[in-house]
């Protein structure tokens, strides 16, 4: 007999319990928006919108690197269509503010999908403060990218396939569907496969043979589908591109980090992971395989980098309330009893918890929010830093003679984006190059060496550099003093032509600045955070420089 359905219809409920079912999920909700309203980064964004807006230009998606000179015939095996078609179609429609709007809905409405799969609203009510704690922790990713999608297409996977356990066979129809989108929208899509993989071997394992079949016939569709994408079969590579850059910049990026080197990712990983392996255990002889394959893929993808912390904590709460509901449909319960005076008292201190992290959250995104210069910013449009605008107006102006050579791979999204056309070195989408190319890039950030042996080889006349890392600062001032000579400089960029050609010469003398009286081109007056954070970036650069601005003939 099959365990009683954690998502089943309860019984009315009274009014108060609605009422409180209202106000938790109310106080989770604004939180939730709180958090995900936030001016759109330039995280990879320029590439994606620059691709969107390229294709439709073309009619078609490019399956080459497109964007480069380095490598322009090298196929893109990460593809994202849907996501940049939707992207793009909202900022011409919208704007920038309509991004930040997408932002906020995309990474709410995922997060609900995974809490309507838990259960009904009102049973999950009583679980608000593991639900808090599961939304702080989806909070981590929560800027606009493709990981969005992402969660979007997992949630309505367990929620289609949650469906046809309970009845609905139609529902399983929805599965490839959201397979194809999940495929043409980001590079996590091998898990649809996975997923639907455990949900077949479940059935198997209770030998529920008819709809087993009617499952594999699913997972046949969507591996089939699977391929239906810009670059065919060769997305198949996807994967295994992904696993050589997690090798080779897990040190650099922080999404790729252990989560145990990370003290608040780490705390927010045991505050709902811990319940949830324990109403595992507890309930170990009722639990569906399933369920217990959902939470240790996430336990898997946790492990592995920090990023798969969206998928373990909000999975972990809704495995958890799964568990705890199942075993009260049944008649039975979790934890011992306790008096109506306990139940009270706890009962209020979580939602004074609750409360608290809502009230925290507006407070300090919104009444009194500490900004960042291209971090998290609350509010509608673009970030503030990051975009590299001023530098990007500069080249389109007046565009150096020659090939650009770019350190820090997201100047070169800028570019992409702000000066169509003009090929880049090294932009950051990193399956778009080969690795041993990425990591000679890495490795001139703080080589001499190396970045010389990539000028000579790519023959590179002007560079365009980010000073506000330390590493790359240091190659700057090395080139200065080596004769490079500096024509733009703004609070976290400089570009640097080399002279010696009568293209190069004629250019420097036209635009040559004198970094010892350059004021940088981008400060803001407000607000004075970031006005601070610019102008310590650029003092630092000075610093770096002293006491010999002069270039050495």
């Amino acid at each position: 007999m099959a365990a009683p359905s954690p998502t089943a219809a309860p019984a009315a409920d009274s009014g108060p319990r609605a009422a409180f079912a209202l106000t938790a999920w109310s106080l989770i909700i604004i939180t939730g928006l709180a958090l995900a309203l936030v001016r759109v980064m330039s995280i990879n964004l320029p590439w994606h919108l620059a691709t969107g807006r390229l294709a439709h230009e073309t009619g078609h998606w490019p399956v080459v690197n497109t964007f480069s000179y380095t490598f322009p015939a090298y196929p893109v095996f990460q593809q994202y269509p849907i996501f940049q078609w939707a992207m793009w179609a909202i900022f011409r429609v919208a704007g920038w503010v309509g991004l930040s709007g997408a932002t906020a809905i995309g990474w709410v409405a995922a997060f609900l999908l995974i809490a309507r799969w838990a259960g009904p609203w009102r049973q999950g009510a009583r679980f608000h403060v593991l639900w808090m704690l599961g939304l702080w922790a989806l909070q981590r990713r929560m800027v606009l990218r493709p990981d969005m999608f992402s969660m979007l297409a997992f949630g309505a996977e367990l929620l289609a396939l949650d469906a046809f356990e309970r009845g609905k066979t139609r529902a399983l129809a929805l599965v490839p569907l959201i397979h194809l989108c999940w495929v043409n929208s980001h590079q996590l899509w091998p898990l649809s496969l996975v997923v639907q993989g455990m949900f077949f071997a479940d059935l198997v394992w209770r030998r529920d043979w008819r709809r087993a079949r009617l499952v594999a016939v699913a997972c046949v569709a969507s591996a089939l589908l699977t391929f239906v994408n810009p670059l065919g079969f060769k997305i198949v590579l996807g994967p295994m591109r992904t696993t050589q850059s997690y090798a080779i910049f897990r040190e650099r990026v922080e999404e790729l980090h252990r989560i145990w080197t990370l003290s608040h990712e780490s705390w927010l990983a045991l505050a709902t992971g811990v319940p949830a392996a324990w109403a595992l255990w507890r309930t170990r002889r009722t639990t569906p395989l399933f369920e217990w394959g959902v939470w240790l893929l996430s336990l898997a993808l946790v492990l592995s980098a920090v990023r798969g912390l969206m998928f373990f904590g909000v999975v972990s709460v809704g495995i958890f309330q799964r568990c705890v509901l199942r075993t009260h449909a049944a008649g039975e319960t979790m934890l011992p009893p306790i008096s109506a005076v306990t139940r009270r008292f706890l009962g209020v201190l979580g939602m004074a918890f609750t409360l608290m992290a809502t009230s925290g959250a507006v407070f300090y995104r919104w009444v009194h929010p500490q900004f960042s210069l291209g971090g998290t910013q609350p509010g509608f449009g673009r970030c503030i830093g990051g975009w590299s605008e001023t530098a990007t107006d500069f080249i389109r102006g007046a565009p150096p003679p020659g090939r650009m050579l770019n350190l820090g791979m997201g100047l070169g999204d800028n570019v992409i984006f702000w000066v169509p056309g003009m090929p880049v070195f090294v932009d950051s989408r990193l399956e778009s190059y080969p690795p041993e190319f990425l990591a000679d890039v890495i490795s001139a950030e703080t080589s001499d060496a190396v970045l010389a042996r990539l000028i000579t080889q790519y023959d590179a006349q002007w560079l365009f550099l980010t000073h506000a890392r330390p590493a790359i600062r240091d190659r700057v001032v090395n080139l200065v003093h080596e004769g490079w000579r500096p024509v733009y400089v703004d609070s976290a960029n400089i570009i640097l032509v080399r002279p010696g050609t009568p293209a190069t010469n004629a250019y420097v003398n036209a635009h040559g600045i004198d970094l010892r009286h350059a004021q940088p081109a981008d400060l803001l007056a407000d607000p004075p955070e970031i006005r601070k954070q610019q102008e310590s970036s650029f003092g630092e650069l000075i610093t770096a420089l002293r006491p010999d601005t002069a270039p050495r003939n």
